[in-house]
């Protein structure tokens, strides 16, 4: 298989990290939408978005909750990293979702603050989208399990998909807008610190 996108992607990282801790093999194509791989990224999805992972019968499969939820469906017995059913299920896509949104929340923060002309910032709507950002994180934060539930971790024998999901919030905005962090989020950042013990999730940390 092969996965389209850069680690400083939330959403492309999240694939990696599935793809990792279910012991299958892909082939990275680190291509960046803002540049000049914009075409290439475009010709195996007409949205020009990553993630985007290729299969081996050739297959595009695009946007990451699709992705991971086919890497779940054909997962090896045990890898599954969202419940199958019940009330765990829920609570896992409860998370997933909540990662998720603050990840798309802080890629707009991205494109508004650090890539836009200083002269063209809406100070006003910065404020907004920070506001739902550390919302995200303080809800991720109250979320996160515990040192002493599992071993730190919300699934049976390791991260769950929720638990991948927030880490990655937690760390995409530790990259680009580590001054969101100021609250302190004590929770997610040891479960966070516990992740980086972990090397599909060590190794796919973005730079700054």
């Amino acid at each position: 298989m092969i996965l389209y996108g850069r680690n400083l992607s939330p959403f492309t990282r999240r694939v990696a990290i599935w793809c990792a801790l279910q012991g299958r093999d892909i082939e990275r194509r680190e291509l960046m939408v803002a540049g000049p791989d914009f075409e290439e990224i475009k010709a195996n999805n007409p949205v020009a978005r990553v993630p985007i992972l290729v299969l081996d019968d050739g297959t595009r499969l695009i946007e990451s909750f699709a992705i991971c939820d086919y890497l779940d469906e054909t997962a090896p017995n045990g890898t599954r990293l969202v419940p199958e059913r019940g009330a765990a299920r829920l609570a896992c896509l409860q998370r997933l979702a909540v990662g998720q949104s603050t990840a798309e929340k802080a890629v707009a923060m991205v494109y508004e603050r650090n890539r836009r002309p200083e002269e063209l910032h809406w100070r006003d709507w910065q404020a907004r989208v920070a506001g739902q950002i550390q919302g995200g994180l303080a809800e991720l934060d109250r979320a996160a399990p515990g040192p002493e539930a599992n071993r730190g971790w919300s699934g049976e024998d390791g991260p769950d998909g929720g638990d991948i999901a927030a880490i990655i919030a937690y760390q995409f905005v530790e990259t680009t807008n580590p001054w969101l962090l100021e609250p302190g989020y004590p929770r997610l950042a040891a479960l966070v610190e516990r992740g980086m013990e972990i090397e599909a999730i060590a190794a796919t940390k973005p730079a700054a």
